[in-house]
């Protein structure tokens, strides 16, 4: 099967464009538009409950303030998630996200968030006993990545089964070895920024052996133009347009 065929249509935050994001009905609504993985992000809650939120804090994706450490799971629960759009729904924990995953057979991005280094290697070892019992199947189709890579390292000594990934951003990247530190933990990809990749950089990273999965690619010359880098995956807040532009192609190069 051709390269671009393959391409992954992960779902940031879940078909994020459509439905509130991290959410249970965001990750649902991305598996029936045809996403074959989601993406999620995991930090503690007051009393180390692991939940699913992008932000340190809750005032932009919910109806409460306040830091996401500073509240109880309890508390979070009670908080509507749903203002973007307006949607009513709640903050999802990591364990509803993985039974949803596994109970519509796709597959799931983890990443890990914290406020600092330290912050995000404490979620991963509060992360680390529910994938280590996690079952096989499952297991195959979880990718963990974090910005903050000792984080990701951690977890891929402590579970060496685990598919890890690098995650960048910032302007100090374009300067900078990604793959050193991706082959350093053994990682199975880079997941750099749209600004960050180049048809180099992918090319490069293939010929050390690491898949590239490019974030947030939203406008469709951009997917366009990924897929034609042969990029591994694609992470959209719209997944059927990934879904779309790599069929479109795959139908072009059939001909």
């Amino acid at each position: 099967m051709n390269q671009r065929q393959r391409a992954v249509c992960f779902a940031h935050r879940g078909a994020r464009g459509h439905a509130p994001e991290n959410t249970l009905l965001a990750f649902a609504l991305a598996f029936d538009l045809g996403a074959d993985a989601i993406e999620c992000d995991v930090q503690r809650s007051r009393d180390g409950e692991l939940v699913i939120i992008h932000d340190g804090t809750v005032n932009r994706t919910t109806n409460g303030a306040g830091a996401v450490a500073a509240l109880s799971c309890d508390e979070l629960a009670a908080l509507d998630a749903g203002r973007f759009p307006r949607i009513p729904q709640r903050i999802p924990t990591l364990e509803e996200t993985l039974n949803l995953v596994r109970e519509r057979g796709g597959a799931i991005n983890l990443e890990i968030k914290g406020e600092s280094v330290e912050d995000s290697v404490g979620t991963a070892r509060a992360v680390e006993p529910i994938l280590r019992e996690l079952d096989e199947p499952l297991r195959s189709r979880l990718l963990v990545s974090s910005f903050e890579l000792p984080a990701v390292a951690l977890l891929k000594e402590r579970l060496p089964w685990l598919r890890v990934a690098a995650l960048y951003s910032g302007r100090e990247w374009q300067k900078q070895d990604m793959l050193a530190p991706a082959l350093a933990m053994d990682a199975e990809a880079i997941h750099p920024g749209v600004g960050l990749t180049t048809a180099e950089l992918v090319a490069q990273a293939h010929a050390k052996g690491l898949r590239v999965n490019v974030w947030t690619a939203n406008r469709r010359a951009t997917i366009r133009k990924l897929l034609a880098w042969d990029v591994d995956g694609l992470f959209s807040d719209y997944p059927e347009r990934v879904i779309i532009a790599r069929a479109q192609m795959a139908a072009l190069e059939a001909r």
